[in-house]
């Protein structure tokens, strides 16, 4: 059965696609195997697979890889439910992926450096660990009218998603979303729901990385999209 947590998260992120040139190209120039932190319901480890890519799948919410693997019927991806600031995998991987701003989900520098000493250990020599961030402040379309929502009808009842106002407090961006479950007999259920994004740029985390042992290397540009705010791709070498 398919759980509202992983419908939520097919919804709000599945469908994006304008940063998979950035992994596919990295992915050419690193080889593998890869690692893919905050894959969801696989968004990005079934694309990779799909091209003949050996892929792990690292997430901290297990009904998003099971949503995962049921759109896996061949076990091409391999699975793993663990936090990204405290995981321990027994391979070493050419490319370690951290997209779609997870890294603006660790709690702040101390999560953060949890993760890159976690991170620099499973990267294999000469090896990149690629991660996405974006300056949620500067988002212009949040200036104007909310996109239009997101929606999916599964077993006669209709899921949408809409982003709707953007929040600043300490040190972070919230992205707020209005939910709505539209039941049979016309009853609707609605959530609101806010992802608190912690605002680091693309320099504080090349000097975080560095003292983790990294090795920085060029940074690579994901655009704007009509819906997604661009994102800059912070690479290290191992």
């Amino acid at each position: 059965m398919t759980t509202h947590s992983a419908i939520w998260h097919q919804l709000e992120c599945g469908s994006y696609d304008v940063d998979l040139d950035c992994w596919l190209g990295l992915a050419a120039d690193y080889g593998g195997p890869i690692l893919d932190i905050g894959a969801g319901t696989g968004r990005l480890a079934l694309m990779l697979a799909d091209r003949g890519r050996e892929v792990t799948a690292l997430d901290n919410d297990q009904e998003l890889l099971t949503a995962l693997a049921a759109h896996d019927s061949d076990g091409r991806v391999t699975t793993l439910c663990a936090d990204a600031r405290d995981f321990d995998l027994p391979q070493q991987f050419g490319l370690i992926i951290v997209a779609m701003l997870t890294v603006q989900l660790l709690g702040g520098e101390e999560g953060r450096m949890s993760f890159f000493g976690r991170a620099r250990k499973a990267l294999s020599p000469g090896g990149c660990l690629a991660l996405a961030i974006a300056d949620l402040s500067d988002d212009s379309a949040a200036d104007g009218a909310p996109a239009a929502p997101d929606s999916l009808q599964l077993a006669g009842i209709q899921f949408s998603t809409q982003a709707v106002a953007l929040h600043e407090r300490d040190q972070q961006i919230g992205i707020e979303r209005r939910r709505e479950i539209h039941g049979p007999g016309r009853s609707v259920q609605v959530l609101a729901a806010t992802d608190w994004i912690d605002a680091v740029s693309a320099t504080t985390l090349e000097a975080e990385g560095a003292t983790a042992g990294l090795s920085v290397t060029a940074r690579r540009q994901i655009p704007d999209s009509e819906d997604y705010v661009g994102s800059t791709v912070v690479c290290f070498n191992g």
